[in-house]
């Protein structure tokens, strides 16, 4: 296979965090050129250098302010998106934590909160609704997306605009 051939990927992180009751910790995206005004796990890249698990603490603790012990994040999904760009998707879960969730880049969003599974904002990112669709139960199947997956599942066509 030529190198032109060769997929190239991005890898974003995203934490699924749930307190207590099993509600789940969401922000709403602003300021960015892909889903601005959607709600969505905090979640980033993976930077050089970085483990996935490394850039899933680091993104909590920058958009959060919590502190997550590597140890305690558990890897509930794998996934390829194939939009405008190839990323691999990585999320994980957590249960414990340390902090109380404040938002910490208010630059990149404009609320924080927890949110009952079956009360989930209308307006959830394409990871929330990957793992909504599967009643939050994972069972190691990672997905593919493409645009025709994409508007299925989102209800809309795809577009890098707010």
């Amino acid at each position: 296979m030529s190198d032109e051939m060769r997929p190239s990927f991005r890898v974003a992180v995203f934490v699924l965090l749930r307190d207590g009751d099993g509600r789940i910790l969401l922000h709403q995206r602003a300021g960015t050129n892909f889903l601005s005004g959607y709600y969505d796990f905090p979640s980033g890249h993976v930077e050089f250098g970085e483990s996935f698990i490394e850039a899933a603490a680091r993104e909590v603790a920058e958009e959060a302010c919590l502190e997550v012990n590597p140890s305690d994040l558990e890897l509930v999904y794998l996934g390829i998106n194939n939009l405008d760009q190839s990323y691999i998707n990585v999320i994980f879960e957590a249960t414990k934590w340390q902090g109380t969730p404040k938002i910490g880049e208010p630059h990149k969003c404009t609320d924080l909160r927890f949110f009952a599974v079956d009360d989930l904002p209308e307006k959830c990112s394409l990871a929330v609704r990957t793992l909504a669709q599967q009643n939050f139960s994972f069972n190691g199947a990672g997905t593919y997306i493409d645009t025709a997956a994409y508007e299925a599942l989102m209800g809309e066509p795809f577009s890098m605009k707010g």
